[in-house]
């Protein structure tokens, strides 16, 4: 019978791409069938792409007690379902609450290595699996493109039909890792006047308040995109020749589907957090400091980690990529 693993993971988008590599590794590998327990809309996004093959939502209320409390007779039954189980998580408490319960194999992953460490986050993961015997290789395994499953969506306007168009996502999960959006116009207006085909904005459904920016600081130039969930963005990625982003999870998703992508790095560090895909290029601005945004709760008055990234290194990685 097919070994069943059933993955657990709390995290956010740009983290979760980032685990996706040793997701299709246990499954190749092992020859497992493997579930996610996860967000929603990250769930449908791993289905999408065929990373996993069952998924569950956290946002269920029925699991809530698999992270303390007295377990359902439900949860118990589903958790037992599962020969093995893996949990990405710093939480030693839902490590034990889970032993407690299941009768099988339990491996509790650390989302991240330490701060002091510039292990990149997909190898930091790959590593514990094959501590923990879960793997044996030691190769990251890729197919590019992967083939999106259909999925009907509803998204937030027409979405581009050409295979040229080229996108700039000017959001980030927080507002120290955002380029300038007068850059991303500026680089924008540039791409336009030189290179065949569409340049658009996109806004994700935490970013709402670009939108107007986007508008009006362009007087109008560029379409903007307001998608409103993971799966519209992947058939939107699928037409884009390539994708501009600062250090977030749209960012990652991109390089994973195969696009081209120029990612934007400022305070994260690029050797722990740089996108994964066959076709990436990180920026950053040269400087002698640290990267600091896992250690610091702020920017610095003048982060020439971000602001040193000029308009002309976009457009030349642009047109390294998508040429």
């Amino acid at each position: 019978m097919k070994e069943k693993i059933l993955i657990i993971h709390q995290g956010a988008l740009g983290d979760s791409v980032l685990n996706f590599p040793a997701f299709i590794s246990l499954k190749r590998e092992r020859k497992a069938s493997v579930a996610l327990l996860c967000s929603s809309e990250l769930g449908k996004t791993a289905r999408a792409l065929n990373i996993v093959d069952a998924l569950f939502s956290l946002e269920n209320a029925r699991f809530s007690t698999l992270f303390g409390g007295e377990m359902t007779p439900f949860v118990k039954i589903f958790i037992n379902n599962y020969d093995i189980i893996i949990l990405i998580s710093f939480s030693d408490a839902v490590e034990h609450h889970l032993r407690q319960n299941h009768g099988g194999e339990v491996h509790r992953i650390c989302p991240r290595p330490p701060v002091d460490e510039e292990a990149h986050v997909a190898l930091h993961l790959m590593k514990q699996l094959r501590a923990k015997r879960l793997l044996t290789s030691s190769d990251i395994l890729f197919s590019f493109p992967f083939k999106v499953i259909p999925i009907s969506y509803s998204s937030g306007g027409r979405m581009p039909q050409q295979e040229h168009v080229v996108v700039m996502h000017p959001g980030a999960g927080s507002a120290r890792k955002r380029w300038p959006v007068k850059n991303f116009i500026e680089a924008a207006m540039v791409i336009k006047g030189e290179k065949p085909g569409e340049v658009v904005f996109l806004v994700g459904p935490a970013e709402s308040d670009l939108a107007p920016v986007v508008k009006s600081m362009s007087n109008g130039d560029f379409r903007v995109y307001e998608v409103s969930d993971l799966v519209s963005l992947m058939e939107l990625l699928k037409q884009t020749r390539c994708l501009i982003g600062n250090d977030s999870g749209v960012t990652h998703l991109s390089a994973f589907m195969g696009t081209p992508t120029v990612a934007i790095f400022g305070p994260s560090n690029p050797k722990r957090w740089s996108p994964v895909g066959r076709a990436t290029k990180v920026l950053r601005g040269v400087v002698d400091c640290t990267p600091c945004f896992e250690t610091d709760a702020a920017n610095c008055e003048d982060p020439k980690c971000l602001n040193g990234v000029s308009i002309r290194m976009v457009f030349d990685a642009v047109r390294e990529l998508a040429s």
